[in-house]
């Protein structure tokens, strides 16, 4: 089941795997930021950060670093701004994937690049699998949240709350732009990936899988540890991939 706190734990522990592709002191732009929990992490390591998201992204109630509202067109910043473009489980949802790209091309300065972090196709198989226990659990909690909802939403909300989830874990909707998520199984390949950076004239300087396993419901949660999720994603796939691009 989705719980921010975890999520701020799984976007921190991404962060420490790829560390290695950020030059020191760099100028970093976080693409669809989220709560902000890693633009916080990557300035407490001494990089400038500007975070953007857009205000509807349901983060809202939960950032953690000033987040600058985007509405989704022209990116809030001057052209030759920004050393990196960060972004974290994102471009899967954006639209318009050329516009989004000639922007992140206007802000990069000379020698600039992105790093981007793209779900997987184990994460989108391991996603429809732990669908049932998240929906068995969604079910449990119908009756006792509609009985005592939780501090903040009435009976109704929290109803509706947990049956969007068990419908929703059962129901092969897309992740991302695509309305279902089989064709996923294709879409968020690394071949399809690189195949879509190069049709924007970024060249892909490197890629390779995360190494970190979790789905998209959040199966066990905390209770499965960082340091296992590292370990058995040797077994059963890595969440993300990781592209390192640059323009052309």
């Amino acid at each position: 089941m989705f719980n921010v706190n975890f999520l701020n734990r799984l976007r921190e522990a991404e962060l420490e795997l790829v560390m290695e592709n950020f030059r020191p002191g760099a100028r970093i732009l976080d693409f669809g930021a989220g709560t902000g929990a890693q633009a916080s992490y990557l300035t407490a390591r001494g990089y400038n950060v500007v975070a953007i998201d857009l205000p509807a992204s349901g983060y809202g109630d939960s950032r953690v670093f000033p987040i600058i509202d985007y509405d989704g067109g022209i990116i809030p910043l001057p052209d030759a701004s920004i050393d990196i473009v960060f972004s974290s489980n994102v471009l899967e949802h954006v639209d318009g994937f050329g516009r989004v790209m000639a922007e992140f091309r206007r802000v990069l300065r000379e020698g600039g690049y992105c790093v981007h972090l793209m779900p997987s196709v184990p994460w989108r198989a391991w996603t429809f699998l732990a669908g049932l226990p998240t929906a068995v659990t969604a079910a449990g909690r119908l009756a006792a949240d509609f009985t005592r909802p939780p501090a903040g939403v009435t009976r109704a909300q929290a109803a509706l709350q947990n049956l969007k989830t068990g419908v929703g874990a059962l129901i092969p909707i897309g992740h991302g732009t695509s309305p279902e998520g089989v064709s996923e199984l294709w879409t968020f390949s690394a071949t399809c990936w690189r195949s879509k950076f190069e049709a924007q004239r970024f060249r892909v300087l490197r890629w390779y899988p995360l190494g970190l396993f979790h789905t998209g419901h959040m199966v066990l949660g905390p209770r499965f540890s960082i340091q296992q999720r590292r370990c058995w994603s040797a077994r059963l796939g890595s969440a993300a991939n990781v592209f390192v691009v640059e323009p052309e």
